[in-house]
């Protein structure tokens, strides 16, 4: 009876199986193509600032199980200062952990947004630095034009700005949500 139960259920649970491995390859696919915008590097100088969009329940690609936060769009940016050969230098600036919540804006269509939350990420990484941004998540089908705004007054005295596309974002949210 039981054997009998198990031929049931096993297709199912490796359909299942499959369908999770291939949505993660899809999303990590999905958020490696350059053309997406959904991880961008600028260099300024001496810098690289490399900006990441989390998707809805971006945890999940960790193997953490958590609840699909529909509230929040949340960033990631890093700051790696970078000498003459190519090499990260070693940064430690103390003042790259104040008045986060001041540099940041996501600007969608003509609504400027102030992040919820802005800190700085203690990852031990002593290469560069490391922020976690999180929006509040408006509603996308209106939006015609997505931005990230960065103003870095403390690396590379800069005002910059990471231009999204909703719909790279809806399909990495859709695709982390099944996993």
């Amino acid at each position: 009876m039981i054997s009998k139960a198990m031929t049931l259920v096993a297709p199912v649970v490796l359909m299942m199986a499959a369908c999770t491995s291939g949505n993660k390859n899809s999303l990590k696919a999905a958020m490696n193509d350059p053309k997406n915008g959904l991880v961008q590097e600028k260099r300024i100088g001496g810098t690289v600032v490399k900006l990441t969009y989390l998707p809805e329940c971006w945890e999940r690609m960790n193997g953490r199980m958590q609840e699909a936060d529909h509230d929040e769009m949340c960033f990631k940016i890093n700051v790696f200062p970078v000498n003459e050969e190519g090499e990260k230098k070693k940064q430690d600036d103390k003042r790259a952990s104040f008045g986060l919540d001041t540099v940041f804006q996501l600007v969608l269509n003509h609504d400027t947004l102030k992040p919820l939350q802005a800190d700085r990420v203690a990852n031990g990484n002593a290469r560069g630095i490391e922020y976690l941004v999180i929006f509040e998540r408006k509603p996308l089908e209106a939006v015609q034009q997505a931005v990230v705004i960065y103003k870095d007054w403390l690396f590379t005295s800069t005002r910059l700005v990471f231009p999204m596309q909703k719909k790279y974002i809806q399909l990495t949210d859709s695709l982390s949500c099944r996993l």
